[in-house]
Parts: structure tokens; C-alpha cells; sequence
């Protein structure tokens, strides 16, 4: 996972230097991906925007 909270796919391309390459190295041998909490997190983010998104195309029942 970034610093930033993001993860992303490890890669050891033009970008490596000789101060990062163990860190870029190990974050390709052992991946941060999450196999089962990430997708989980996913479909959960997607219902419930959907399920806001829903609620604001509704008209309003109490006028």
C-alpha cells in the first residue's frame, strides 16, 4: 500500500533507483492486494452508492 492509503500493482520499471529498489523489489514478491477483504470492500462501496444514488432520484412521498 502507497503512503497515500492507495494500493496499486508493484513494478520495477524506469522509476527504480538504487535507494528504492529493495522496497520495489519486496513489494513484488510479496504483493499488498488483499484477496479477500479489497473485493468485499469493492462491492460494498459500489451498493452503497448505489443505493445513495437511488435515494436522491426518488421524489418526495411527504408533499
Amino acid at each position: 500500500m502507497d503512503r497515500n492509503g492507495h494500493h496499486h500493482v508493484a513494478r520495477i520499471d524506469d522509476t527504480v533507483t538504487p535507494a528504492n529498489l529493495h522496497e520495489r523489489a519486496e513489494a513484488v514478491a510479496v504483493p499488498d492486494f488483499n484477496y479477500l477483504e479489497q473485493p468485499v470492500e469493492a462491492i460494498v462501496e459500489v451498493l452503497t452508492h448505489v443505493r445513495r444514488h437511488r435515494k436522491r432520484e426518488q421524489p418526495d412521498e411527504h408533499h
